[in-house]
């Protein structure tokens, strides 16, 4: 099986698995009733709530812009937005490619090396890992009975481990350690070696762009208004859909982080994985099955369909960018 089968029966793999979860969300909902909540949705207010996602993407492309002149590299903000939105594009239809894709686009525009841009965003991630952190952080506080309980239902929730695995782990990572350092001088010498290390190097001098920028308070707060708008969202989402009005920002924090884990699962645009989670968070919160599916699928084809425009726009612009 050569390399374009194999991703090619991942893809039909993890979308596969979208559709199943899909089936697992919409299977004891009443059509009906499904269709009445999703006619009560506020217009103006969806269009509030999609209007934040994309400040989010805004401030997305200002803060790697931040990072980037910090390596030495002026990138006009434009062009970082029109990447990012792209990026958000390409992953509606290719899961985890996005980030690939709008480092390759910049590296067209800008002529900006890949592996630094790559490094670039790998500390845009650790730092996002760091807020959702801070996210679930303030839920556990907020939230606890009710995060606990949708970790179990989901079956999101981490095995138990005894002390015989990390022995076993720990041996095992001892001995592959053991073997590389022992045969590094042969290995070290080989011709696609260096070229990975080459690469890594650039990857980590775009992770060290972090200790280079100006104003790191700026970086910081860029990082924190990212996830404030996620959550925002979610707050402008309960009150755009009859019957979810009552609930409160500590309630929009706990269905960010089922809203978040439905994007972590590697289905295109978190098909699926976002309507199960974030319905079945509502479902926990004493909602039917039928208003908490009703609410994940109004955001989740929002949201959707605004990738889908302003990553064309993105699209547009980064083509004529090229071409300048």
């Amino acid at each position: 099986m050569n390399v374009s089968s194999k991703k090619v029966l991942q893809y039909v793999l993890f979308l596969g698995i979208g559709f199943a979860l899909l089936y697992l969300t919409f299977k004891n909902v009443n059509p009906t009733e499904l269709w009445a909540n999703i006619q009560s949705v506020d217009t103006m207010g969806l269009l509030v709530a999609l209007g934040i996602g994309f400040i989010a993407i805004i401030i997305r492309g200002i803060r790697w812009v931040q990072l980037l002149r910090s390596l030495g590299y002026n990138v006009t903000p434009t062009r970082a937005i029109s990447a990012v939105a792209f990026s958000y594009l390409v992953n509606l239809v290719t899961p985890r490619v996005g980030e690939v894709a709008r480092c390759t686009a910049l590296n067209k525009t800008d002529q900006i090396p890949i592996d630094k841009l790559f490094g670039t965003v790998v500390l845009e991630r650790v730092v996002d890992s760091l807020m959702f952190g801070l996210v679930v952080l303030i839920t556990f506080i907020t939230q606890a009975p009710e995060l606990l309980l949708f970790l179990e239902e989901s079956g999101a929730s981490l095995p138990e481990l005894n002390t015989g695995f990390f022995i076993v782990a720990g041996v095992v990572l001892f001995s592959i350690g053991a073997v590389l350092f022992l045969t590094k001088r042969i290995w070290l010498n080989w011709g696609f070696i260096k070229k990975i290390h080459g690469f890594v190097s650039g990857i980590i001098e775009g992770l060290k762009s972090i200790q280079k920028v100006d104003n790191k308070i700026l970086f910081w707060t860029y990082s924190f208004a990212i996830w404030i708008c996620y959550v925002g969202t979610i707050v402008v989402g309960f009150h755009i859909v009859e019957g979810l009005g009552d609930l409160g920002i500590g309630q929009a924090f706990y269905v960010s982080v089922a809203a978040a884990l439905g994007f972590v699962v590697p289905v295109p645009g978190g098909l699926g994985a976002y309507h199960y989670l974030v319905s079945k968070a509502l479902v926990v919160l004493g909602y039917t099955p039928e208003l908490g599916t009703a609410f994940a699928t109004i955001i989740h084809s929002g949201q959707s369909l605004m990738f889908v425009i302003t990553g064309a726009i993105g699209m547009v612009i980064l083509y004529f960018a090229r071409k300048t």
